[in-house]
């Protein structure tokens, strides 16, 4: 059980957070032993065969799949901002002091550091770039195709969570990210096999991070000189990869594309990202949902500078969901 103490100053700066770079680690851990991941077995099929024997991401590989529990901490450092851009996370990565690199890459590999990083540890910043663009050119492949919908899902969950943590306050929004994670007394637990450690955090604040890829597992990271992070199952992992059902019989009632808004509006969306998933304008997106909003079908809430969307119980009637 692991169990990290969070102080005033600590609840004060939980915040939520959304990292490519970590959808990066966790799929690729995914590729590895996809028995254990059977809901993203559509696109595991799409995706091992060409992953697993690229020579042009064998270093990648061996950081990612070769360790059985600890992975580098580097791959995925806590994300600065709310979404994250893929660039600045993998710059991030590229700026990781030589030192961390070698404690890192020490304390999960011991002596049996596999002889394709034996380059990585000897000289950390002439051959990180190598490791960025391999994850640059792993996220072109297998992740990129899929963002806007996975973020989507992703800021959905976001949206989900920080609006309880405000209701409800954080004993009840903390049990709720997974059943191996519970509150008591202001300590956070974590019940993962093979973690037993106690963390002060100090008023570092914690990072939570929704993830579709690590789903059915929580990942923690709270030891220096990383921001604590927590990452778990985002909510609506099981609907990424079934194609959004087309609504025929809706569609000649309140038209087709105020049809298919409302078959995406499964997760709570943007404008812009229902923009870029359907092919509408966003001028055009924006009408018809102020439609939808009169006719109760969707709900709108603001979060910072954005307003996302999302179906109400009487859309999802309509739809049969």
């Amino acid at each position: 059980m692991l169990k990290m103490s969070l102080s005033l100053a600590d609840l004060a700066s939980v915040r939520f957070a959304i990292s490519p770079a970590w959808e990066v680690v966790a799929s690729l851990r995914v590729l590895r032993d996809p028995g254990a991941h059977a809901v993203h077995l559509p696109w595991v099929i799409r995706h091992r065969a060409t992953v697993l024997a690229s020579p042009q991401l064998r270093e990648l590989r061996d950081l990612i799949i070769a360790p059985e529990r600890h992975l580098p901490g580097f791959l995925a450092p806590a994300p600065l901002s709310p979404v994250a851009e893929p660039e600045a996370e993998f710059a991030a990565v590229r700026e990781t002091p030589a030192a961390v690199v070698r404690e890192e890459l020490a304390a999960v590999y011991g002596d049996r550091l596999p002889a394709s990083l034996s380059d990585l540890r000897r000289a950390p910043r002439r051959n990180l770039p190598l490791i960025v663009n391999q994850m640059r050119t792993y996220w072109g492949l297998t992740l990129a195709p899929y963002w806007e919908r996975i973020r989507g899902i992703l800021e959905g969950d976001v949206m989900f969570r920080a609006r309880r943590l405000a209701d409800a306050g954080p004993h009840r929004m903390f049990p709720e990210l997974d059943p191996a994670v519970s509150w008591s007394d202001d300590v956070l637990s974590v019940d993962r096999p093979n973690l037993d450690r106690d963390y002060e955090l100090g008023g570092r604040g914690l990072v939570l991070v929704p993830s579709l890829f690590a789903w059915p597992n929580v990942f923690v990271k709270a030891s220096e000189p990383w921001a604590p992070v927590l990452r778990y199952p985002t909510r609506g992992v099981g609907s990424m990869w079934q194609a959004p059902s087309p609504a025929p019989e809706l569609a000649p009632v309140i038209g087709q594309a105020r049809a298919a808004l409302l078959v995406e509006l499964a997760t709570a969306s943007t404008t812009t990202s229902l923009a870029r998933r359907t092919g509408l304008t966003p001028s055009g997106v924006s009408a018809h949902l102020a439609r939808l909003v009169t006719a109760g079908l969707v709900t709108r809430q603001r979060a910072g500078r954005l307003v996302y969307y999302m179906r109400t119980p009487r859309g999802d009637a309509l739809l049969g969901d």
